[in-house]
């Protein structure tokens, strides 16, 4: 129990923002698989799902190493994939602000968006702030805890 116990108390918060943009990744991609087809769209674009994908092992690798340049990237391909998936539905976009077939967007894509846009607000955030750790005194960064806990042995 104590193990696991330094475990979380040895992580920023940078690690568990990193965490939180994994996961509204992936809920961002399943939307976008299930709402990403309408009728200005024929096909799901495949820049928007590798950018995911990569931005999401990117980001298993920042968890599992702690590499902050990691983070930076994860980020970028975050941002690349709303930027793709905002191309992608251009022709919707224009048609509900032009009120052709309807004047308000679905839920789907707005959560889809909002998923997105909250993945890599989040994964900047956590890049930021991987070093980062007020419940630990002084803020001690990870690898300043674990340099304490050796000397505590």
């Amino acid at each position: 129990m104590a193990a696991v116990k330094k475990f979380f108390a040895g992580r920023g918060l940078g690690y568990w923002l990193s965490l939180a943009a994994l996961v509204l990744g992936f809920v961002a991609l399943g939307l976008y698989y299930n709402n990403g087809i309408n009728e200005f769209t024929t096909k799901l674009n495949g820049s928007v799902i590798a950018g995911i994908w990569a931005a999401a092992a990117l980001c298993v690798v920042a968890l599992a190493v702690d590499i902050k340049p990691l983070r930076y990237i994860s980020y970028f391909l975050y941002l690349y994939a709303f930027m793709g998936f905002i191309y992608s539905q251009v022709n919707y976009i224009a048609n509900v602000f032009v009120a052709i077939d309807g004047n308000t967007f679905t839920a789907g894509f707005i959560a889809t968006a909002v998923c997105l846009v909250l993945a890599f607000g989040i994964m900047l955030a956590a890049a930021i702030t991987t070093n980062v750790a007020p419940w630990k005194k002084g803020g001690a960064a990870p690898a300043e805890a674990e340099e304490e806990v050796m000397k505590d042995d």
